[in-house]
């Protein structure tokens, strides 16, 4: 029993879901002000990045089904932080811009996420973090090869 509770306290999936979820109230608190929740701000600000992106890259780029991000759009496009022009060669594609609303938004969000991140590495030397963030590069990277293989498969 004894070796089952280490292996358990030792799992990085477990480790990461928590830091997940307290990452979400975090910023659910955070981002409260804004009316809007923190998967429309990431793609808030991915969009900021990318102005002009469609609907279509938007999804792909962000691992997001057709329905999550048409629902995430519509949430930021009813609040005025987004709008969608259709584009001259193609009326089916619509092009993805961030409004003035958004643009003053922008440094104050960024801040959020920093301070989160600050949060997270308090005690940390600069060695430490350079490890930690190259690490969870790694991570990322198995993650992202795995569900490159896993839509393959579909």
């Amino acid at each position: 029993m004894q070796k089952h509770r280490n292996k358990m306290q030792k799992s990085a999936g477990r480790i990461i879901g928590e830091l997940s979820r307290a990452a979400s109230i975090y910023f659910k608190s955070e981002f409260r002000k804004y009316s809007i929740g923190h998967a429309q701000i990431v793609t808030l600000l991915h969009i900021s990045r990318h102005e002009g992106i469609t609907q279509k890259e938007l999804a792909k780029e962000l691992n997001l089904d057709k329905s999550s991000i048409t629902s995430q759009l519509c949430i930021l496009e009813k609040n005025g932080y987004i709008i969608r022009l259709t584009d001259q060669k193609d009326a089916r594609i619509h092009q993805i811009m961030i409004t003035d609303k958004s643009r003053e938004l922008l440094v104050p969000l960024k801040n959020i996420f920093s301070s989160w991140s600050r949060i997270l590495l308090d005690g940390f030397s600069e060695e430490e973090k350079e490890e930690a963030f190259r690490l969870l590069e790694k991570m990322r990277e198995n993650s992202r090869a795995r569900l490159k293989h896993i839509k393959a498969q579909q």
